[in-house]
């Protein structure tokens, strides 16, 4: 006969009532689950079970699973490379990582026309860091004026393409692959980076 001790023995081990060390296990089992398989197919419940701990618990240290994707973004070093790519290849990574893992809480965000103050300001944290500010570099390092508009032009240029191509309402963009896409948008963002 099976015991209620041995039924329990393959689920994950609960952390004790240490606030930190769960939110800790909360961000890196998010961490790798949103990597593995992007924000929409990681449920809450994979992501406590993950951490070893109650998954309520996202709510109230990340107000929900929104909240904790973008805390995982908001600390996630940045590499070197990330840091060197040019307008051309930010396009190119953009694009592909928004087809091969769907939108985010991020993309959803700069997207949306209805954001709390605290949203917007956390999007904003990130997306500078992350997208603008080395874009931006890159852009002064050439002496051109405007190059934080340019940056931001951009970006939101690339987030109107993703967008338009995931939901479909211009059949013929969201048909045609990412390197055809690219090939015609070259020109654009060589102009965003010229004179």
């Amino acid at each position: 006969m099976t015991s209620t001790a041995d039924k329990h023995s393959s689920a994950p081990e609960r952390r004790s009532h240490d606030a930190h060390a769960s939110r800790r296990a909360l961000l890196d089992a998010a961490r790798s689950l949103f990597d593995e398989r992007g924000y929409d197919r990681a449920t809450t419940r994979e992501i406590g079970e993950l951490a070893g701990v109650d998954a309520a618990l996202i709510a109230r240290y990340f107000g929900g699973k929104e909240g904790l994707y973008i805390a995982t973004i908001a600390e996630e070093p940045l590499g070197a490379s990330a840091l060197d790519l040019d307008a051309h290849e930010l396009v190119a990574m953009l694009l592909e990582r928004w087809e091969q893992r769907g939108h985010s809480p991020i993309s959803r965000a700069l997207a949306s026309p209805a954001l709390t103050d605290e949203v917007r300001e956390q999007i904003h944290s990130v997306t500078e860091r992350r997208l603008v500010d080395p874009l931006v570099s890159d852009l002064i390092a050439r002496e051109l004026s405007s190059p934080r508009l340019r940056a931001e032009l951009l970006i939101a240029v690339t987030l109107g393409l993703a967008v338009t191509r995931s939901n479909g309402t211009l059949p013929t963009l969201a048909s045609v692959s990412v390197d055809e896409l690219l090939s015609v948008l070259s020109p654009m963002i060589d102009a965003l980076q010229s004179v």
